[in-house]
């Protein structure tokens, strides 16, 4: 005892150590974590500084790591975590047309010279076939007028279709249409690609051609998407092994350059006589199921091992109803005009209301209102209460 005191010495270097009661370490480690030479530093950081001017008490170390881990600053401005929360869920259908994936590519500058600023895109997820339609605007109308025209009036009525939360693809009178048709709307989570994966390889690979056709001028884009499409349709698609065009029709298409440079099938089909062309039709009708069997193993195969990579990368975390969690404020890197720079990485708390499939979340304020949309669970992160309110809690359970 020094001074009325309690000091405690040190083996290692003889240092005398001020033991503090647990009211003191809270002011000595608010000082030390977030005071005027406070560095917001990480728990173990703290406990050495505060070590080195010479504190001590019981769980020191454990102390500072929960202080520091509650700091609502902290936590409010935490790195955004890019791990992903789930492992993969491959969407496997298996027959063509069945299941279609629907997005939006835009708004796309410059506008066409019809001022088509929006891509209508819609791809089939067993034979990779794509439709796709230039649009000045979309609206819900337009959506369902597409789904009409290019797929269920080309292809039959389908089961279910993908798509992300866009307004137009989610609007009320595209759901009481497919309710009507007996279809399935699937919607992803905002902000989360990996959720409608065929739609985003669709789009990268549609928008990958049209750059390269229209590089002279960029204003005709919306006259090349055709040509887009014929060049994306009877192109190999590595998930199916063959093109889109071959597995949709049972054969693959007469190219430009089979008539340029005479190819033997072009050469020989019009030596054919009416039967031997019968005969050959036929044929090529009887192998196409066993072409789309074998595209069905390719797809399960490229599956799995794409999910094996992805899962590689996954990093698992998930919360139960009632959780508080941080969320992060979308979209990632927007600046607002009060904060600038200085915005925070999460916002929140807020409470798990429903926990969903996939990954996703359905969260409410604290003032118990719900939110509309959904969230991935990559977006969230546990909410730590500071050592203040820990030690409220405590005494009330006591």
């Amino acid at each position: 005892m020094i001074d009325g005191d309690l000091f405690r010495k040190n083996i290692k270097d003889d240092l005398l150590l001020r033991c503090v009661s647990k009211k003191e370490a809270m002011k000595v480690m608010g000082e030390t974590h977030e005071g005027i030479c406070g560095a917001h530093q990480a728990g173990i950081k703290m406990k050495w500084l505060i070590r080195r001017y010479a504190y001590s008490w019981p769980e020191m170390l454990k102390d500072c790591i929960t202080y520091a881990k509650g700091c609502q600053a902290c936590q409010r401005h935490g790195p955004i975590n890019r791990a992903l929360a789930i492992e993969l869920q491959p969407i496997i259908k298996l027959w063509p047309f069945r299941g279609w994936v629907m997005d939006l590519i835009g708004k796309v500058y410059p506008p066409s010279s019809k001022q088509h600023c929006f891509i209508i895109v819609a791809t089939d997820y067993f034979t990779k076939w794509v439709e796709a339609v230039p649009m000045k605007s979309v609206h819900q109308e337009d959506v369902i007028r597409f789904i009409k025209q290019h797929i269920i009036y080309r292809f039959g009525i389908l089961e279910s279709i993908t798509t992300d939360r866009g307004s137009a693809l989610v609007a009320k009178e595209v759901q009481a249409f497919a309710a009507e048709y007996g279809i399935k709307l699937l919607n992803s989570t905002s902000h989360f690609a990996q959720g409608n994966g065929q739609a985003e390889s669709s789009n990268k690979t549609l928008k990958g051609i049209i750059k390269k056709i229209v590089e002279d001028n960029p204003r005709v884009w919306h006259k090349l998407l055709s040509e887009a499409l014929w060049a994306y349709r009877t192109s190999q698609r590595s998930s199916i092994g063959v093109t889109p065009f071959m597995l949709t029709y049972g054969h693959d298409a007469v190219l430009p350059m089979e008539v340029t440079v005479r190819s033997m099938r072009f050469a020989l089909q019009n030596n054919l006589t009416s039967a031997e062309y019968s005969e050959s039709m036929l044929i090529e009708l009887e192998d196409l199921d066993e072409v789309r069997l074998r595209a069905l193993d390719h797809i399960q195969v490229q599956k799995r091992r794409v999910a094996r990579a992805y899962n590689k990368r996954v990093r698992a975390k998930s919360f139960g109803e009632g959780d508080l969690v941080w969320k992060t404020i979308l979209p990632i890197g927007v600046n607002d005009q009060k904060y600038g720079k200085w915005l925070p990485n999460w916002e929140g708390p807020f409470i798990v209301y429903k926990v969903l499939k996939g990954g996703a979340y359905h969260l409410q304020d604290l003032d118990g209102e719900i939110h509309p949309q959904q969230i991935n669970g990559r977006y969230l992160k546990t909410y730590y209460p500071t050592m203040w309110e820990t030690m409220e809690n405590e005494a009330k359970d006591g």
